[in-house]
């Protein structure tokens, strides 16, 4: 097993398998696409040519950032994959964010610890209130 780190977009075949192995419901193949190619930055793990991590930040590159995507395939868990995409996911937005830059993400219950051990603060610390979603976004399919 090699796993290497690849800043190569996942296909849409990739990013919709990885998806439902995480059990995050179905997409379809041009959802897949809009919602890749919309990136601003999208980092991969790799078994060999096999997608097995992926993390994917959403937003302009200087102001607003949002971490929309931070996925382990089950099968790798355990293996410090996580650390390593945030790892690459803070050094961009390091070298990118501007002064007052907005660097946001909603983890998922029970996920909050893992987000601080690299400098995330649960709201309404600093600037921000509550996190908030749209009620009446589609549920996953």
């Amino acid at each position: 097993m090699v796993i290497a780190v690849s800043e190569r977009l996942p296909t849409s075949a990739e990013y919709i398998d990885l998806r439902a192995r995480m059990g995050w419901g179905a997409i379809d193949e041009e959802t897949a696409i809009k919602t890749m190619q919309a990136a601003s930055f999208t980092t991969c793990l790799r078994d060999d040519d096999r997608l097995i991590g992926l993390a994917r930040v959403m937003g302009d590159g200087v102001l607003y950032f949002f971490l929309a995507d931070l996925i382990v395939d089950p099968k790798y868990r355990g293996g410090g994959h996580g650390d390593t995409l945030m790892r690459l996911v803070t050094e961009y937005f390091d070298r990118s964010a501007k002064p007052g830059a907005s660097i946001t993400l909603v983890a998922l219950n029970g996920r909050e610890t893992f987000y601080e051990r690299f400098g995330f603060v649960r709201c309404p610390n600093g600037p921000f209130g509550m996190g908030m979603h749209y009620a009446s976004a589609p549920a996953p399919g």
